[in-house]
């Protein structure tokens, strides 16, 4: 049975290309019927704290990407944080130590420093020169007995490594770029590596599905697997997100993470969407899917080796289209939660059908959550403002006189209370007794009852509005 993992470092708010390495192996494991874990590597004691544990798990919640296994939930493998399971990191070390695939190395820093100067005067690149490899019993344990310090060193065989990588193919490492390299540091504590290694081989995880900087790690880690008797994984590496200058994405480029969407108004169905289409193509041209669709259709083999460039403005757009399809009470209970200020500054004691009908009114010009609130202003309060020198104009130029004067001169014509078909009808009609081109014919209206030439169309509006607010506004244009 498949089972993944996704392993984050705690340390804030999680970053796009995390969250879309998390949305893959959930997306995986759902698609194979297999399980999805979640662990936390959270050795960087320093900033792995609970307030940043609990930002993650917030940003992996709101996107709705849930685990079977792991972190608060249990499961037959655990502990699931690195920082509770140091006494089976030091069991497979004494392993690796009693077997001589690993040794104590008491080189000090002033020893690394020399044979790094040496490496350099001679225009070479700098790999450990196994100064401490071939120690005797007798030497290690009198350098014990005086209380050295040292680092636990594997030993590395003189052989290539290949990477049967589920994305990228085969991937060849060759045995010059390898020393016997650090798997527990002087205070016990053990490297990256090595950690993820031992808890990657006890959970029987049978995918590791990560970000492609963590490519160069692999031929170690397979180093560390086959060191410890481990069966080796099967890897795939994806793609990095890139900026719009195919540089690395970062907080140069302005938001990159999941909490910064949030807080600026994105869905998190619509960021799922986005990150899965960085890196993953369907078997169609769809842009839209939903979760289920997405278990469905996921695959690694539709996952691509380039870097995906991370397009703001194509991810708004298509928030802006999944604001337009949701339900507006759907949209308010959103707006109340996470931005609850806005929202009593906006609505106030507005009832909540009129806050509903202005939401499903205007969802479909908004681009984030919080352009509804300066939509929505304009249908809840007495009184419009116009938004922009533009729009006044439409409605002070000699057709939007002509077209307002008509309105609130034959005000008694329009149709309220006779339903959809006859308000549509009769501002279809308009065409036949104000001769004007449509836009300066619809645009002025729109102005007049919304504050903006873009907006709701004009027949929702006339439904949605009451008729004295209707006229009022209508006569408070044409005044101006």
């Amino acid at each position: 049975m498949v089972r993944v993992r996704y392993a984050p470092s705690p340390t804030g708010h999680i970053h796009v290309g995390n969250a879309r390495t998390a949305i893959f192996n959930y997306l995986y494991a759902r698609h194979e019927a297999g399980t999805f874990l979640m662990r936390l590597d959270d050795t960087d004691l320093e900033r792995s704290t609970e307030e940043n544990i609990d930002s993650m798990l917030e940003d992996i919640r709101w996107l709705g990407v849930d685990w079977d296994e792991g972190y608060l939930k249990g499961g037959d493998y655990g502990p699931y944080r690195e920082t509770e399971r140091k006494p089976l990191y030091d069991t497979y070390i004494r392993q690796l130590l009693d077997e001589d695939k690993a040794y104590r190395c008491f080189c000090t820093k002033g020893d690394v420093e020399e044979d790094r100067r040496k490496a350099d005067e001679e225009h070479r690149a700098y790999r450990y020169t196994g100064r401490c490899a071939h120690l005797s019993q007798t030497d290690v344990a009198a350098r014990l007995a005086n209380g050295d310090p040292y680092v636990v060193r594997l030993r590395i065989p003189a052989e290539d490594v290949v990477v049967h990588d589920l994305i990228r193919g085969e991937v060849t490492f060759k045995a010059e770029e390898f020393d016997d390299f650090v798997i527990a540091r002087q205070n016990g504590i053990p490297i990256y590596n090595y950690a993820t290694v031992v808890d990657d081989a006890l959970m029987h995880i049978t995918h590791i599905i990560r970000a492609e900087e963590h490519l160069s790690n692999t031929p170690r880690q397979v180093f560390i697997y086959r060191a410890l008797g481990f069966d080796v994984p099967q890897f795939a590496h994806v793609s990095l997100i890139l900026a719009p200058d195919h540089s690395k994405l970062s907080k140069r480029h302005g938001a990159v993470s999941v909490g910064d969407y949030r807080l600026e108004g994105y869905l998190p169905e619509a960021l799922v969407n986005y990150l899965v289409l960085l890196g993953w193509s369907p078997k169609d041209d769809r842009e839209f899917f939903t979760v289920d669709e997405l278990v469905k259709e996921f695959t690694l083999e539709g996952v691509g080796k380039s870097g995906a460039v991370f397009d703001k403005r194509k991810l708004t757009w298509m928030n802006h289209m999944y604001l337009g399809r949701k339900p507006a009470a759907d949209i308010a209970a959103i707006l109340r939660r996470d931005f609850a200020k806005l929202y009593e500054e906006t609505f106030g004691d507005t009832p909540e059908g009129s806050v509903l009908t202005a939401i499903d009114l205007t969802k479909g010009n908004a681009q984030v959550l919080p352009d509804l609130f300066a939509l929505a202003r304009n249908v809840v309060c007495q009184e419009v403002t116009i938004q922009d020198e533009k729009s006044r104009e439409l409605v002070t130029a000699p057709e939007g006189k002509q077209v307002l004067g008509y309105l609130v001169e034959h005000y008694g014509d329009v149709p309220f209370g006779l339903g959809d078909e006859a308000m549509s009808h009769w501002v279809e009609g308009l065409r036949d007794v104000v001769p004007l081109p449509p836009k300066k014919l619809y645009h002025p209206i729109r102005v007049a009852l919304f504050g903006a030439k873009d907006g709701p169309e004009i027949v929702k509006l006339f439904l949605a509005l009451e008729p004295s607010v209707i006229l009022r506004r209508l006569e408070r244009a044409l005044a101006l």
